[in-house]
């Protein structure tokens, strides 16, 4: 739904409340709308707009208040199925309730504040432990757009300049592409094939790695359709397999066995664009976007924690993100 930020508007009327000005509601189609795409840029920008109601509003109260609605509608719709996104925002209101109430807009507001010090603190901790336990590889396949996988491939390529690193073109959404944009300016040596040649390009890697789009408790993973059949694949050849993820993109509703089947899409415009035949509309192009790449066929997760075994995950989860 392109225009899921008007929905907001219309819980705000139904409170009594008016309407978001126009800063709020730009961030709203950035995020629910995906003007913008990346769930780490959604998170940046949640962020943003909370600091925003906070600090032009002025009455602290109602900004406060304002600030939990758009919180909680951005868990809703956006975060529904990327739980990187809820996930930070319900840390971020975590116990705020315990506070003075006259104290809890400027609490609010610094942990906003210290969020982006401490997600980059994160992030080159997990690229840093991922390029220590990679050291020893000599090739690595690199599968749709991540800019995590695409962090620790540019670190790990620093440390070793014969690093061969193998992307396999997708006619999904063209996430290859995206990897050559970082990977050749920095002089990196890639042999860029089709997906159809998966098979013969592992031959020349040791690791396969995957970013994550949703993490679950179990281990398993989901990420762009291809990934599962790149790790079948890569289990066949010995070649190590794994997921690259901040522990924040784990699915807490897996633990009630929350586990729903990946939406199906169509594939109109990748598939069918470029073909002048007869009767074209009736080509179905309907597959899933995403597909789950199930715990054993999984070597490691490389998270901020370090390695981690995909069996793990279960009770780091808990430790993390306590009932």
């Amino acid at each position: 739904m392109p225009e899921r930020r008007f929905e907001h508007v219309m819980e705000l009327s139904g409170l009594d409340l008016s309407k978001p000005d126009d800063q709020t509601m730009h961030f709203l189609w950035q995020i629910v709308d995906e003007g913008v795409l990346g769930a780490s840029k959604h998170v940046s920008l949640g962020n943003q707009l909370l600091l925003h109601i906070l600090e032009t509003i002025a009455d602290r109260t109602e900004a406060l208040r304002r600030a939990r609605l758009a919180a909680g509608f951005i868990s809703r719709t956006r975060g529904q199925d990327t739980p990187v996104i809820g996930n930070s925002l319900s840390l971020l209101l975590a116990d705020l309730d315990k506070i003075d109430p006259d104290r809890q807009a400027e609490a609010l507001k610094q942990r906003i504040h210290e969020w982006t010090a401490a997600a980059d603190l994160r992030r080159q901790t997990l690229i840093s432990s991922a390029v220590r336990h990679l050291s020893g590889a000599r090739g690595v396949m690199a599968f749709d757009y991540s800019s995590t996988v695409a962090a620790i491939v540019l670190a790990l390529a620093k440390t070793n300049a014969d690093l061969v690193v193998v992307v396999p073109e997708s006619r999904t959404i063209a996430g290859g592409a995206r990897y050559l944009d970082e990977f050749l300016p920095a002089g990196l040596h890639v042999r860029y094939i089709p997906d159809a040649a998966i098979e013969h390009g592992l031959a020349d890697c040791d690791v396969a790695l995957f970013g994550v789009e949703t993490l679950r408790a179990d281990g398993s993973f989901l990420n762009t359709i291809g990934s599962r059949m790149i790790a079948r694949l890569a289990a066949q050849q010995d070649v190590e397999v794994y997921g690259c993820t901040d522990l924040l993109k784990l699915d807490t509703r897996s633990y009630d066995g929350h586990r729903p089947a990946p939406a199906i899409r169509n594939y109109d415009h990748p598939l069918l664009d470029a073909l002048k035949i007869d009767g074209i509309e009736r080509a179905d192009t309907r597959a899933p976007e995403l597909e789950v790449i199930p715990a054993n066929l999984v070597t490691m997760l490389l998270t901020e924690h370090g390695p981690v075994p995909p069996q793990a995950i279960w009770m780091l989860g808990r430790q993390t993100f306590k009932p």
